[in-house]
């Protein structure tokens, strides 16, 4: 099996904000403007097979490459032939290449714990050599996996913050759960700032992750 580390975002199709793919997702999320993008399964296609067939004729162990492609979306795309590996601490490490199931990997050198999983069936079925994710997001087993994301989201904060009502002067504390509060005690409708929501909803960044090909 041969392996690519990917790192891939493109811009979001309504306001350009940045949207970082870190996992073959279904439906990307732009935080800037909070719409949902969905990605044809297409797309995944296209990009997984360039990479494939790179890591399998061109590219030497160690080698990557960075692209910018525009046609669905404009794309920035590194990627890597390298096998797996912690992105912490770049201990390799063997995979289950026979697996059925997800399953954690703890870094021997560091202790990091590694999501492995097979390559959702959608995935399979639009690029049938893409078998394995390494540190893939959980959004990447299709719609549950992107609900299952936003709940771990809104779990995520933990502690209420408090905010004064631009109107009344009242303190109101926020949890996060949603942009728009009602005031309890002048009850008018106040939205959070930009400030204060990514503090409690921090942008999410490219992250790298791999893909194994059979």
């Amino acid at each position: 099996m041969q392996y690519a580390m990917l790192e891939i975002g493109i811009k979001c199709p309504k306001c350009d904000g940045p949207v970082p793919l870190n996992g073959p997702l279904e439906t990307a999320h732009c935080d800037r403007c909070q719409a949902d993008i969905d990605v044809p399964h297409e797309f995944w296609k296209d990009i997984l097979s360039d990479i494939h067939e790179e890591v399998k004729g061109e590219l030497e162990v160690g080698d990557g490459r960075q692209s910018t492609i525009f046609g669905t979306f404009n794309v920035t795309l590194t990627y890597y032939h390298v096998p797996p590996h912690c992105t912490k601490c770049d201990t390799a490490f063997e995979v289950d290449e026979g697996l059925t199931q997800p399953y954690t990997h703890t870094c021997a050198e560091c202790g990091r714990k590694v999501e492995v999983l097979p390559a959702p069936e959608w995935l399979v079925k639009e690029y049938p050599p893409a078998k394995i994710l390494i540190d893939a997001t959980p959004a990447t087993a299709g719609v549950e996996g992107a609900e299952k994301g936003k709940e771990m989201e809104k779990a995520a904060v933990s502690t209420p913050i408090a905010f004064t009502c631009p109107q009344c002067g009242g303190t109101l504390l926020v949890d996060g759960s949603d942009r728009l509060v009602r005031c309890q005690y002048c009850s008018v409708d106040v939205y959070l700032p930009d400030d204060l929501w990514l503090r409690m909803h921090p942008a999410k960044v490219k992250e790298s992750w791999l893909v194994g090909f059979s």
